[in-house]
């Protein structure tokens, strides 16, 4: 096919290119992020006069930037106005003023794409034989390398006195676009769209760089810019390992950006932007317009790949990319993607260029220098051009203002030229990691132990009068720190003499009361380890937990004795068995079995960690320093025994001479009962998970004496934080798993900020990993690893489970060191705070993005009409592996106004939350499941009805929504839509998008936005908005330019195939 410069009296399709913009200016009209701006400096004596008649004879030779865009049914269109006479005024630039910034302030103006024109220009003169003419042109109707050519011609029709007598173009730009949608509409591009589809298929929706900022619903374009130079000789060495390697200067500056991405990241496969001309046929290499395409190229990383690794990958996959470029970005786009977001670009969002910088021209006497110029928009989140300059190369990076601060990117500028430097210097070298690791200081925690087990630690630090109250609780009079000792002295000689001794497990199925404190002292002292069996459990999981452990002697009371059939050769003792035996004596080893709790396993098996006497003793030492209890105090025991934390409750005030209130299990379920109680017992300190502080909240608060808060268990969020922060009170939050005896990380929650974990307690230490045992970087994402004396031995029986999870500790102070990874997902802020993440095992990947569903729950937990609430994924009712979908599950504060909850909630959520986190339904319950120790229970969550409520299917329940309804099963062909259905995920793209907001105007009659389908992809969301909008008038026609046809009237009433039989006769004319 030739191409042929048609007669331009058409209003024609636009190009792929221009589709793609115009559509982008549909979701932020006037948006000056692809408004291209030079500040081209003139040095010399000046005609204005041949100035102005120059850049007219550009407009008259150069249809694009005479073009315009406007709407057909919803379609973009171009038309290219008639030339005009350009005049010039000369204005003073303000004295000192940069013309760079002069130039950006002037590229920050919309344009207006329907009226146009697409192209301004001011002329400000700086002092005799010094002016400076701003350009700006709209991404639209040129691209970068269409400047060569225009300040080349420009040059020449100065020094021609306006009129060099240049050959005609040999096609024009809307020339190409006929040809474009020609091959398009003949199936030609097909085979690279499924190249492309193919080649991209599960790569990553998001690149999960660290930023400043939380990812907003909604990004603005406010964007930033960073430069730095590269030392003399770089651009000689990349040119060397260039031609060592077979490959491009280029090649090689990318693979040294992917590679960062990939450190900085974590990611081990990423996709980066780069563009290319798109100019692919000799007719159009001089030719202005908007060719240039965007090509994704995709990055995979090995393990410990070297730098000479990934130039390979990269040079593949820019030969790859390149065979296939003539596929438009859009296109590849909508055949990979399912969904579009208004919180980020789609498929990729950091971008990849190299650029030369525009060499000065010379007309006559006058020389003409352009200087390219960013106007305080970002395109994308960051952008990394590196510029070939005469003196050497440099960087220059244009980020998003939303996501990142000045200073990070900066360091990371810093960090591309140090790698670069290393991958010159050495490519077989492997990738080094991105560095960092814990703040300097924080894991300096050594502290000194007392040289005592646990039995003999509680003896030497209680009070010195016996007669002072102990333990209080629901089973008989207060125990006096005397009465306590007795007791438990007797009780640990009948443990001895049935058989109890150093690292045996003694099973205690009590129900919460002083008993458990005289029991596990009593164990202690028999030089034993107990092992909590709550009684509410199932008979049979208590039964199968006491003959996983090995249990031979358990204790229990009348009502406990019979909770299960036990084991075989099990001995039941009374715990208030008044039989007197002689007190055991000796000391019993550090490395001695203190506890062996058992946690719920990944394999839907419990599963015991043994934790040692040394671990205890340390975590008692060192949490007790911190909580800083004294006699006065009086300590809550919430907590069952069978949850680690319970041990802080039980044991620690008995170091403090404090006193222990134990709460029976009724009383703690019952938050407004258990409120009371508090404030009766005179209550000072409260150890709670962050769900039971929920629930005593909204019983009517925290009372006012409790003066220590401690949170641990699970992630506590800002906003409750904040409720537990009144009244002076002190708030500490707490985090460890059961593996490293119950906490790790103790830390003071601030007035503001994110909750970070605080620091390790005695004598741990904390490592943030990348998944190859790397460090990461500050503001990374990694999974915590604990090391140090509060690593318990491992799992019971279970030698390959703790292979798995207690790994070498190639970080420690000496060989033979433990680390324990916890499956925690963190980052280090920039004041050397950890914050949490949430669990590795709890994010998910929908429609290809990742989603930490903490994030989602922490914003549900934020609306007034929840109680609690929680997130978790599930698959779609065909069972199709890739059709997941997330569910929420909340208490509402008002059960019986449930039924028009989600509506509310939802919209609430697409304020905050992209639209791919937002849950496709919403599952209210009078109360969440919970384990014994009150965390939520995911596996007792109920599985959803898909249909039910607020998801697929639901069919429309008003007008409005069956009106929506018809448009939308119109535009994307289909029978019929449910209205929580979103528009994306059926197939819509950016060209239907168009189309149905078109066709919505024209039904409704009202003007709504383009961006209003993105914020609100579902037909009961759109239905909001328009009633939301019902007031707006709608607005008239474009302003053509008069005289010219109104679009409208040229191809509204084409339909595809005349469309193309236009095309046709074209083609015809030109090979005629």
């Amino acid at each position: 096919m030739t191409l042929h410069a048609g007669p331009g009296s058409y209003a024609l399709p636009a190009s792929a290119n221009q589709q793609r913009l115009w559509m982008l200016d549909q979701l932020d009209p006037g948006c000056p992020a692809y408004n291209i701006t030079w500040a081209v400096h003139l040095a010399g004596p000046l005609d204005v006069a041949v100035l102005a008649r120059s850049l007219g004879w550009l407009l008259a030779r150069h249809e694009a930037l005479r073009t315009v865009l406007g709407a057909v049914d919803g379609a973009p269109v171009q038309f290219i106005r008639p030339p005009w006479t350009v005049t010039l005024e000369v204005t003073d630039a303000p004295p000192g003023a940069d013309p760079a910034a002069l130039a950006a302030a002037e590229g920050a103006h919309p344009f207006d794409l329907a009226t146009g024109p697409l192209v301004r220009h001011r002329l400000l003169r700086r002092g005799p034989e010094r002016h400076v003419l701003l350009l700006v042109v709209h991404h639209a109707v040129a691209d970068g390398w269409s400047f060569d050519t225009l300040f080349d011609e420009l040059a020449a029709a100065y020094a021609a006195g306006g009129d060099p007598g240049l050959p005609p173009p040999p096609v024009q730009y809307a020339d190409v676009a006929l040809w474009q949608r020609a091959r398009a509409a003949a199936g030609d591009l097909d085979d690279g769209v499924r190249h492309w589809r193919d080649l991209l298929a599960g790569a990553p929706a998001v690149l999960a760089l660290p930023t400043d900022r939380p990812r907003p619903a909604e990004l603005s374009w406010a964007g930033g810019l960073a430069r730095r130079d590269l030392p003399d000789g770089v651009s000689t060495a990349v040119d060397r390992l260039a031609r060592a390697a077979g490959t491009t200067p280029f090649a090689v500056l990318l693979a040294a950006f992917q590679a960062l991405l990939h450190r900085l990241s974590g990611q081990d496969d990423l996709l980066v932007a780069v563009p290319v001309s798109g100019r692919l046929r000799s007719e159009t290499t001089r030719v202005v317009g908007f060719f240039a395409n965007t090509l994704a190229l995709r990055a995979r990383f090995g393990p410990r790949p070297t730098f000479r690794d990934v130039l390979g990958g990269t040079t593949a996959a820019m030969a790859d990319a390149l065979a296939h470029q003539e596929t438009p970005f859009d296109r590849v786009v909508d055949a990979v993607t399912s969904g579009r977001s208004l919180a980020h670009a789609p498929l990729v969002q950091v971008m990849f260029a190299t650029e030369r910088q525009q060499k000065p021209r010379t007309a006559g006497a006058l020389r003409i220098a352009p200087e390219l110029c960013e106007n305080g928009s970002a395109k994308f989140d960051l952008t990394l051009t590196v510029e070939e300059r005469p003196a050497g190369l440099g960087l220059r990076l244009t980020y998003r203002r939303d996501l990142f601060d000045a200073d990070r990117v900066a360091a990371l500028a810093d960090g591309y030229a140090e790698l670069l430097d290393a991958a010159l210097a050495d490519p077989d070298a492997i990738l080094p990691s991105a560095g960092g690791g814990a703040p300097t200081g924080y894991n300096d925690t050594a502290l000194a132990l007392p040289a005592a087990d646990l039995a003999t630690m509680v003896r030497d630090q209680w009070p010195g009068d016996p007669a002072t109250v102990a333990v209080a609780g629901p089973d008989g009079a207060p125990l006096t720190y005397g009465e306590l000792a007795e007791r438990s002295d007797r009780l640990a000689g009948r443990l001895r003499a049935e058989g109890a001794g150093p690292d045996t497990p003694v099973g205690l199925c009590l129900p919460r009361g002083a008993a458990v404190v005289t029991a596990i002292l009593a164990v202690w002292k028999a030089g034993a380890g107990y092992l909590p069996l709550d009684p509410s459990l199932p008979v049979g999981r208590l039964a199968a937990t006491a003959a996983d452990a090995g249990v031979r002697v358990l204790l229990a009371d009348a009502s406990t004795r019979t909770a299960a059939e036990w084991p075989a050769g099990v001995r039941v003792l009374d715990v208030d068995d008044p039989a007197t035996e002689a007190p055991p004596s000796g000391a019993v080893s550090a490395d001695g079995l203190a506890y062996l709790l058992y946690t719920s396993g990944s394999t839907g098996t419990p599963k015991g960690v043994a934790v040692t006497q040394r671990s205890l003793v340390n975590l008692l030492t060192g949490v007790g320093a911190t909580l800083g209890l004294g006699p006065d105090d009086r300590v809550a025991a919430l907590t069952t025994p069978a949850f680690d934390i319970s041990v802080v409750e039980l044991v620690l005030p008995l170091l403090a001479g404090a006193r222990v209130e134990v709460f029976d299990e009724g009383t703690v379920r019952d938050a407004a009962l258990l409120r009371r109680e508090l404030a009766r017992r005179g209550v000072t300190v409260v150890q709670a998970t962050p769900t039971n502080w929920r629930m005593l909240l909204a019983a009517g608060g925290v009372p006012a004496g409790v003066r220590l808060r401690i949170s641990g268990g699970e992630a506590l969020t800002r906003e409750l934080a904040d409720a537990l922060r009144t009244g002076g009170a002190r708030l500490l939050n707490g985090y460890g798993p059961s593996e490293t005896t119950v906490y790790s990380t103790l830390g003071e929650v601030g007035p503001d900020g994110p909750v970070d974990l605080g620091r390790p307690v005695a004598n741990t230490r904390l490592h943030l990993l990348d998944a190859r045992m790397r460090p990461v970087a500050p503001g990374v994402v990694g999974e915590i690893h604990l090391a140090g004396f509060g690593v318990a031995r491992g799992y019971h029986a279970r030698a390959g489970q703790t292979a798995d999870r207690f790994r070498p500790d190639p970080f420690g102070p000496a060989p033979g060191g433990r680390l324990y990874a916890t499956g925690d997902l963190a980052r280090w802020l920039p004041d050397g705070r950890l914050e949490y993440l949430g669990r590795t095992d709890h994010q998910v990947k929908v429609r290809g993005f990742r989603i930490e569903l903490g994030e989602v729950e922490a914003a549900l937990r934020a609306r007034p009409e929840l109680r609690d609430a929680v997130v978790t994924a599930w698959r779609g009712s065909a069972g199709d592996s890739a059709d997941v979908r997330l569910v929420a599950y909340a208490e509402p504060v008002d059960p019986a106004g449930s039924v028009g909850l989600w509506p509310a909630v939802r919209e609430a959520l697409a304020r905050t939350l992209p639209e791919y986190m937002i849950p496709a339904m919403l599952v209210p319950l009078d109360r969440l499941p919970r384990t014994p120790g009150g965390k939520i229970d995911r596996q007792a969550l109920p599985e959803p009805r898909w249909g039910d409520g607020g998801t697929t299917g639901a069919a429309p329940s008003d007008p409005v929504q069956e009106r929506l309804a018809a448009l939308w099963c119109a535009v994307l062909g289909l029978p019929g839509v449910g209205v929580h259905d979103s528009f994306f995920d059926l197939g819509g793209h950016s060209l239907t998008a168009t189309r149905l907001i078109a066709r919505i105007t024209a039904e409704f009659g009202v003007a709504l936005p383009l961006r209003s389908l993105f914020a609100a992809p579902t037909i009961a969301g759109l239905a909001e908005r328009l009633t939301e909008e019902a007031t707006t008038t709608v607005p008239g026609p474009a302003a053509w330019a008069p005289g010219g046809p109104d679009p409208a009237a040229s191809l509204d009433s084409l339909s595809d195939d005349e469309i193309d039989d236009l095309l046709d006769t074209l083609i015809a004319e030109e090979n005629g």
